[in-house]
């Protein structure tokens, strides 16, 4: 559809990431089959129906709120239609971000033989970034002098710095091998999967005989609480995390029992 084509054409000039971009239009495009309107005839209440047919069905809130922002971003934003002003997104319920202890991660790097993959382990709570954004990691975004890794276009398209272990630095520039234009590659060449990282940690937790479920994210969680637990000003971990909220990086860390583990409970001060 030409009109969809164009919407794509609009959100590159935003800056939008290709992933973004995909997202919106087969949103988009999905929106006009259920439909089966021209979109200059599409109204409020046509979205509204579609949205009721998705929370019908279901739908993850997440995924039903990436519809919502790709059908406003087309129709209100690109068409300047204006048909969101009674439509919400959907209210998101937090979970508690998924902090391991320090012990569980040193059992984990402990446990993983392969030597990339306790490395990976290494540096995804090193330096707190993303499943997502380690794979992109080039050898040039590194500066193993000072401990420091730059990451390019990381979530919002946004470049920042964060901080690597003196002593990963070490071991990083030993492993690296010259000829590699990645930190980390497949065996094949070129860059990993996220997938790949996911099984890694999966993998890792499972020898570490940890019960819960593990995601790299958890790894992420754990370098902002343990920041936290550290006096590290929180300011400072949201600059790390590449946040553009402080309230994103508090969402992270106020679970840290740093907070609580001097209060004495109020049942231990009753005589009984």
């Amino acid at each position: 559809m030409k009109q969809l084509n164009n919407f794509r054409e609009s959100l590159v000039l935003r800056g939008l990431s290709k992933n973004t971009i995909e997202a919106y239009a087969d949103a988009n495009r999905k929106f006009l089959e259920f439909i089966k309107k021209n979109p200059t005839d599409v109204s409020s209440r046509d979205i509204k129906r579609y949205v009721l047919r998705l929370i019908a069905k279901k739908q993850k809130p997440k995924s039903i709120n990436l519809t919502i922002s790709a059908l406003k971003s087309f129709y209100d934003d690109y068409r300047g239609r204006r048909l969101f002003a009674r439509i919400k997104r959907l209210k998101l319920e937090k979970p508690m971000p998924n902090v391991l202890s320090k012990e569980e991660i040193k059992e984990m790097i402990d446990s993983t033989a392969n030597e990339k993959h306790k490395m990976i382990i290494k540096f995804l709570y090193s330096t707190g970034v993303r499943a997502g954004e380690l794979i992109n990691i080039k050898i040039k975004d590194l500066d193993l002098e000072d401990g420091y890794a730059r990451i390019i276009s990381g979530k919002g398209s946004k470049d920042r710095i964060t901080i690597i272990s003196k002593k990963l630095c070490r071991d990083i520039a030993e492993y690296l091998d010259e000829n590699s234009r990645y930190l980390f590659e497949s065996n094949r060449g070129g860059k990993l999967t996220i997938r790949s990282v996911q099984e890694i940690i999966k993998n890792a937790a499972r020898k570490a005989k940890i019960k819960r479920r593990v995601y790299p994210h958890a790894l992420r969680a754990s370098f902002a609480t343990h920041l936290y637990d550290n006096d590290v000003q929180l300011q400072k971990i949201q600059k790390l995390m590449g946040h553009s909220d402080y309230k994103t990086t508090f969402a992270y860390v106020k679970p840290s029992r740093l907070d609580i583990d001097n209060i004495t409970n109020p049942l231990d001060l009753l005589c009984y």
